[in-house]
């Protein structure tokens, strides 16, 4: 995979069910030592790491759908900005990301994504409905 190729790839995966079917596109396209970072959960080093936080955060937000809204290739490099929608409780939540991508011999290497937890947190704080969701992803 190119970084070229990779924005569309992105999208694919995200509009797929999870966490089975999104793992399922994903995992094959990590590299078996990358770092994947984000918001609200440690850094994830390996394949299996990476798998587990994101089993964490579909445990938190199952629905949740990441909808890319701009992208940008420099070398090896992918930046993708996306809406995010998922439900919490009973009530949805939005929030914007921007992840850059580091590709490595056609495999994701290197993953930081860039957000504000603050608009998760305070819905997980204002609805005790996802309180169990939460203490199962072990957020924070």
């Amino acid at each position: 995979m190119t970084p070229e190729e990779f924005p569309v790839v992105f999208g694919e995966g995200w509009a797929l069910p999870k966490p089975q079917p999104f793992l399922d596109h994903f995992l094959p396209l990590i590299h078996p030592q990358a770092t994947f970072t984000q918001p609200m959960f440690g850094d994830a080093h390996g394949l299996a790491e990476v798998e587990r936080m994101f089993r964490r955060l579909f445990a938190l937000l199952p629905d949740l759908i990441a909808t890319p809204r701009r992208s940008a290739v420099q070398g090896d490099t992918v930046f993708i900005e996306s809406d995010c929608k998922a439900t919490l409780g009973t009530k949805p939540i939005s929030f914007s990301v921007c992840d850059r991508f580091v590709i490595e011999d056609g495999k994701l290497f290197d993953r930081r994504s860039f957000s504000d937890p603050g608009p998760v947190l305070r819905a997980v704080l204002r609805r005790p409905s996802s309180w169990t969701r939460a203490v199962r992803s072990r957020i924070g």
